[in-house]
């Protein structure tokens, strides 16, 4: 996802959440609530550096831990508005 984005950031992004989170394709919709899928701050943590390797972008220090959905994933990893 370095260099151009492509138009469907938001689904590229959603299926690296699945790859990290190690959950299955159907498991994760924008609207999926972190909270609902038992994972602890230290899973948060280091999916959040395995994003920002994999994506090249900086998450603030608690993104992750501070979003709810994964709608809030994404917009935290979208490149920004041109």
């Amino acid at each position: 996802m370095r260099g151009g984005e492509p138009a469907n950031a938001g689904e590229d992004i959603v299926r690296l959440l699945r790859t990290v989170l190690h959950l299955p394709p159907a498991a994760l919709t924008a609207q999926t609530r972190l909270d609902t899928l038992g994972l602890d701050s230290l899973d948060l943590v280091e999916a959040g550096l395995e994003l920002e390797a994999i994506t090249g972008r900086d998450l603030p220090d608690g993104a992750l831990t501070e979003a709810h959905t994964i709608g809030d994933v994404v917009r935290l990893l979208a490149p920004p508005a041109a």
